[in-house]
Formats: structure tokens, C-alpha cells, sequence
């Protein structure tokens, strides 16, 4: 790998990590633990088009900065872990089910989705018992990943249409 090839690599990461904390933040819906955003959708769009090393980091350190940036710095560490392995997970899937299709795509959503919501399902768990972790599921990450996999679908679909490649992509 060269040079360009390496700086091209960066800036595409770096870029991919920007746009995620630019879509949780900008759309921000106050729920009463939080907030719902369009990062997810962003974290399904950067692991479809560029795989699963770019979705784990721009998911897990694009959503984690806007988690330190909004003041949810307790937050932080679990977003990164949460986000990362949603992206990866998406990816992954995506990958496996090997078809451009609306099907496919909401599937690969969903499952990543699920785990979203599992994961700060147990994180809130930990932090404010059953009945807090209950209403934050109910009130945010549930519609979170709903609304991420459902819009995430069409937006996918119409880059991978216009065949999209990176300039060192092969």
C-alpha cells in the first residue's frame, strides 16, 4: 500500500467517524433517558459501503464523541462498545446475506438494531435498575432502531446503485 493509498484510508475513516457524530448530534429527540438520533442510520450506510472495519470504528468513536460532546459522558465507554459492535454487526450480516435487497437490508438493520438495544437495555439495567432501563428501551432505543433500519434501507439501496467505489478501493 502506498502513501496516498494510506493517507486516502485516513481521511475516509476520519470522515465516516465525522459524519457519524454529525448525524447523532444534529438531529437530536430528547426522550426522558436521552435522546434519539440519526447516527444509527448513518453507522448502517458507512458499514454497507465500506465494510465492517469502517463501521465498528466510525460507529463506535463517531457516536461516542457525540456522547462526550453532549454531556452523556457517562455514556461514553458503552456507546463505543455499543455503536462499534452495531456497525460491525451490520456489516457482517450485510456481507452474509450477499444481496442488494430491500429484504436483505432491513434484516441486516434489525439484527444490529437488536443488539443496540440490548446492549444499553443492560447498560441502563446497571445504572438505574429494571424500571429505568424499561422506559429508556421503550422511549428511545427502540424507536431508534426502528426509524435507523427502516430509513437506513432506502438511502443504502441508492448509493449501491450508483456503484459507489472509493478512488483505492479494488
Amino acid at each position: 500500500m502506498n502513501n496516498n493509498q494510506k493517507v486516502s484510508k485516513i481521511v475516509t475513516l476520519s470522515m465516516a467517524i465525522a459524519l457519524v457524530t454529525v448525524c447523532t448530534m444534529i438531529i437530536r429527540i430528547p426522550t426522558v433517558k436521552g435522546y434519539t438520533n440519526f447516527g444509527d442510520i448513518m453507522i448502517f450506510v458507512i458499514a454497507a459501503i465500506l465494510g465492517r472495519k469502517y463501521g465498528f470504528i466510525a460507529g463506535g468513536l463517531g457516536s461516542m464523541l457525540a456522547d462526550l460532546l453532549g454531556g452523556y459522558f457517562i455514556y461514553a465507554p458503552a456507546t463505543f462498545v455499543i455503536k462499534g459492535v452495531e456497525g460491525l454487526l451490520f456489516a457482517l450480516i450485510y456481507e452474509k446475506l450477499k444481496q442488494e435487497t430491500t429484504i436483505a437490508t432491513f434484516i441486516a438493520g434489525l439484527i444490529a438494531a437488536s443488539e443496540m438495544m440490548a446492549g444499553y437495555f443492560i447498560f441502563n439495567y446497571f445504572m438505574t435498575g429494571y424500571a429505568g432501563a424499561f422506559e429508556s428501551f421503550i422511549t428511545g432505543d427502540l424507536i431508534q432502531g426502528l426509524v435507523s433500519a427502516f430509513v437506513s434501507v432506502p438511502v443504502i439501496l441508492a448509493i449501491k446503485k450508483t456503484k459507489f467505489k472509493l478512488i483505492n478501493q479494488q
